[in-house]
């Protein structure tokens, strides 16, 4: 019975670890913003990850994009440094 409880308990785990997480939405700045996904293509191949960095309020922005098999991207990853540049 333990041995079931604790199967059930890995499985609820990894099914939350599997659940999608909502859209990023581009920031101005974001090579996406204000355009319609399909007016950006580019040549590389689909699953390349492409890095894009840029200033936002004040904060420094790091992306991720991945692009997709119609040649778009897809904003995968952000994160965002607290200021820029450091030690303000």
């Amino acid at each position: 019975m333990k041995k079931m409880a604790l199967t059930l308990l890995c499985v609820a785990a990894l099914s939350a670890c599997t659940a999608t997480t909502p859209e990023l939405e581009p920031l101005p700045g974001s090579p996406t913003y204000g355009e319609n996904a399909s007016s950006r293509k580019t040549r590389a191949a689909p699953g390349t990850m492409i890095q894009n960095r840029f200033l936002h309020k004040g904060s420094m922005v790091f992306e991720t994009y991945e692009v997709q098999p119609d040649h778009t991207y897809k904003l995968v990853r952000r994160s965002v440094a607290d200021t820029w540049p450091p030690g303000d």
